[in-house]
């Protein structure tokens, strides 16, 4: 059994951090059993095995990865839209694209070009990381 600790000071000698760390195998005979290391939870969230939900637009599967198995992170897609010429249309820009101001053509071209900018943090929350809402928590198995 793995529960989610939330203190700083562990909850007793029967239970392992789930660090990786080598389990004792004449301390826990059971748990070395099952398993030579704790798994290493450090870092990552814990997901159920699969799931379905329903929206408004009708049922989206979403799934986890095999049971055990770590899933690599990702983000949901980010879209907008500009117009073809922005820079004869004056610009409408919608979702992460926004009009950046204005730039020399060059080469052939004489005339100023509207420069497109491209920013996710119009439309979602950004860091320089992925994650979903959360609290830090660590987690421990009945090694016991």
């Amino acid at each position: 059994m793995v529960v989610a600790w939330t203190l700083s000071v562990n909850p007793s000698d029967n239970y392992l951090e789930c660090n990786g760390q080598v389990v004792d195998s004449t301390k826990y005979p059971k748990l070395y059993a099952l398993m030579h290391n704790t798994p290493d939870y450090r870092g990552v969230f814990l997901r159920g095995l699969g799931s379905v939900t329903s929206n408004h637009y009708g049922t989206v599967t979403h799934t986890s990865s095999n049971l055990g198995e770590l899933q690599g992170d990702a983000i949901r897609n980010i879209t907008g839209t500009t117009p073809a010429a922005a820079e004869e249309s004056g610009g409408s820009f919608s979702g992460v694209f926004y009009s950046n101001g204005l730039g020399s053509g060059t080469g052939e071209w004489s005339h100023t070009d509207h420069r497109i900018g491209f920013n996710a943090s119009r439309v979602v929350p950004v860091a320089v990381e992925n994650r979903p809402i959360n609290k830090a928590v660590r987690y421990f198995i009945k090694a016991k």
